[in-house]
């Protein structure tokens, strides 16, 4: 049975598109839904000329980090909605800083999560994608169960 699910969000089309998933599945079972986004170390510390151009778009002043932190809250507010708009009542979210895939598996044991739902590409860079995605490096890592969205 699944009682608590997590899916991990970066603002890619893939990662939208499992956050209905997970939504969709917690609605039905009746399971706590738990939304993540993970910020890289690196993210935190420069944030890219896009996110930059969008904060002064929406008046988000502050240091890098703050900016990034916004933008993500704001992400994770989105799929909040999502998951309302699904029917789920029990949700959380949280941003993380730290390495992407190792923070999900990691966040996922903390809540006891029986799936973990993530997107099969996300914003991720070249070099990301000839190593191996962060999708990829959660199914190794899981101990539970991870649904890839495409």
């Amino acid at each position: 049975m699944i009682n608590k699910i997590l899916v991990a969000v970066d603002g890619s089309s893939h990662s939208i598109k499992a956050v209905e998933y997970a939504a969709s599945i917690a609605a039905g079972c009746g399971a706590k839904l738990s939304i993540i986004t993970v910020l890289r170390n690196h993210q935190a510390a420069k944030v890219s000329e896009e996110l930059r151009a969008y904060a002064e778009l929406e008046h988000i002043q502050g240091t890098d980090l703050e900016a990034a932190k916004m933008l993500s809250n704001q992400l994770l507010s989105h799929a909040k909605e999502t998951a309302l708009e699904k029917g789920v009542t029990d949700i959380e979210t949280k941003l993380i800083v730290g390495p992407v895939a190792r923070s999900i598996v990691e966040s996922a044991r903390e809540n006891n999560a029986d799936i973990i739902v993530i997107g099969s590409r996300g914003l991720g860079n070249i070099e990301a994608t000839l190593r191996g995605g962060v999708s990829h490096r959660v199914e190794l890592l899981a101990k539970c169960s991870v649904l890839t969205v495409k």
